[in-house]
């Protein structure tokens, strides 16, 4: 269980980069988001989401990753 929350928080932290200015923190956060497989990434992006002590901005990139994946797997 331990194992797992502390995968969610560094996934908080790669959405955080995600969102960063600078370039080249934002291209490693990318192909680090795309080197996590399918399920996983469903899972962490849904917990993100409904996660309301997790910053907005983290929570609505997730949003916006989610409906990517699914509009591109559908």
């Amino acid at each position: 269980m331990a194992a797992a929350a502390a995968e969610q928080q560094q996934f908080y932290l790669l959405l955080g980069n995600l969102l960063s200015p600078d370039n080249v923190v934002r291209k490693q956060a990318e192909e680090t988001y795309e080197n996590i497989p399918g399920q996983s990434k469903i899972t962490f992006l849904l917990q993100a989401i409904r996660n309301t002590t997790a910053a907005e901005e983290a929570r609505q990139m997730a949003a916006v990753l989610l409906r990517r994946l699914l509009s591109s797997a559908f």
